[in-house]
C-alpha cells in the first residue's frame, strides 16, 4: 500500500497531531523501531521525518530525498518482533520533501529490545510491567560442562518468543556463592529449566538447586527439564564430559544408581569427620554432610521420580520440533 499524499497534506494543514510523531531528522533504525512499535502498540498512526511540532502547530522543515530510507526501513522491519509497517515513502508538501511512515495497529503487542513501547503525546514511552505487560522469567539450571546445551536452549527460546522473555543463568564457580545468588533470584522466576545430564545429577551445586526448587509446593507447574543423551556429544567439542546421558528412563535400577552415588558421598564424608573427631575443625564439613544427606534421602529420589513420571522428551526430540513443547508450556 502506498502513502496517501492527500491524507498527509490534510494532517499537516489541519494540525491533526493525534497518533503522530514528527522529527526533523532521524535515520537510526533503533530509534525508528521504537517509534514504530510505540505507535503500533497504541492505535497506529504516522511518523513524519522532516517536520516538527512547535507551539501546537506542525511545521514542515524538509528532508533530503537522496537518503536511502528504503534500506533503513528494511532494517527496522528486521529488528522488530512483528512488522506493523503499512507503507512508507517520500512526499512533497509545499515544495519540500518529507519522509512519511504509516504504521498500523498491532494485533498483539510488539516487542523491541525486550521492552514494549507505546505512544503518548508525540513521544514514545516504555510500558511498565504494572500496566499488564510482564515478560515471563526463566532460570536455566545446568552444570557448567553442559553450557553448550544451555547456550542452544537460550538462543532458541529467545528466538521463538521474539525476546519476550527474561532468561537468567550463571556459571557455578564457587557454589556457595552461587547458592546465595540463586536463592535471591529463584523467587523472581516463573519457570526453572533444568538441563539434566549425568554430571548434573552428580553435582552437589545442582542438586542443592533442585532441593530449593522442590520446596515450592507448586514446583511441578514451574519446573521444566531437558534430559541429555549421548547424541548431544556433537555439541560439546573437545571438552565433552566422559558421560553425558542421564539414566532416567532405564528403570528403577538406573535411577537408584544416583541415590547410591549420594549415599556413598555421605558415608565417605561422615567417616572422615569421625576420624578427625574435632567439632571446630569439621563444623563446615558437618553442615555439608547435612546437605548431602538431604540430597540422597529426599531430593534426588523425588526429582528422579518427577522426571520419570513426567515422561519428558530428550534434547534431540525437543530440538526436532524447535523446542515447541517448552515454548507452549511457558506461554500457557
Amino acid at each position: 500500500m502506498e502513502i496517501n499524499k492527500d491524507s498527509v497534506i490534510d494532517i499537516i494543514a489541519n494540525n491533526r497531531k493525534q497518533n503522530l510523531i514528527c522529527v526533523i531528522l532521524e535515520m537510526r533504525p533503533v530509534m525508528l523501531a521504537k517509534y514504530v512499535s510505540g505507535l503500533a502498540n497504541a492505535t497506529g498512526g504516522y511518523i513524519i521525518i522532516g517536520a516538527e511540532i512547535s507551539e501546537e502547530t506542525i511545521h514542515v522543515k524538509g528532508f533530503l530525498k537522496e537518503f536511502n530510507m528504503g534500506e533503513i526501513m528494511e532494517n527496522v522491519k528486521h529488528i522488530l518482533s512483528e512488522n506493523p509497517l503499512e507503507a512508507f515513502d517520500n512526499v512533497q508538501v509545499d515544495s519540500k520533501n518529507i519522509f512519511v511512515i504509516k504504521v498500523k495497529k498491532a494485533k498483539t503487542k510488539i516487542c523491541f529490545e525486550g521492552k514494549y513501547y507505546t505512544y503518548v503525546d508525540n513521544r514514545i514511552e516504555v510500558i511498565e510491567d504494572s500496566k499488564g505487560y510482564k515478560f515471563p522469567k526463566l532460570f536455566i539450571s545446568y552444570k557448567e560442562c553442559d553450557a553448550p546445551i544451555a547456550d542452544i536452549l537460550e538462543r532458541a527460546i529467545k528466538d521463538k518468543m521474539d525476546s519476550q522473555i527474561e532468561i537468567s543463568r550463571y556459571t557455578q564457580i564457587n557454589y556457595k556463592e552461587s547458592f546465595k545468588l540463586f536463592m535471591n533470584s529463584i523467587q523472581d522466576n516463573d519457570f526453572v529449566l533444568s538441563v539434566v545430564s549425568d554430571s548434573y545429577l552428580r553435582s552437589q551445586a545442582c542438586m542443592y538447586e533442585v532441593g530449593e526448587i522442590i520446596k515450592d509446593h507448586h514446583y511441578q507447574e514451574k519446573l521444566l527439564f531437558v534430559v541429555l543423551g549421548e547424541n548431544e556429544r556433537k555439541y560439546y567439542g573437545k571438552d565433552s564430559p566422559e558421560k553425558i546421558s542421564a539414566n532416567i528412563y532405564d528403570g528403577a535400577l538406573g535411577r537408584l544408581e544416583y541415590v547410591n552415588y549420594w549415599k556413598r558421598q555421605y558415608e565417605s564424608l561422615e567417616k572422615m569427620i569421625k576420624e578427625i573427631n574435632d567439632y571446630e575443625a569439621t563444623s563446615n564439613a558437618t553442615h555439608e554432610l547435612k546437605e548431602i544427606g538431604q540430597i540422597y534421602r529426599n531430593d534426588i529420589g523425588e526429582f528422579l521420580d518427577f522426571l520419570a513420571d513426567e515422561n519428558g522428551m530428550s534434547f534431540s526430540k525437543l530440538s526436532e520440533n524447535e523446542f515447541k513443547d517448552i515454548i507452549e508450556w511457558i506461554r500457557k
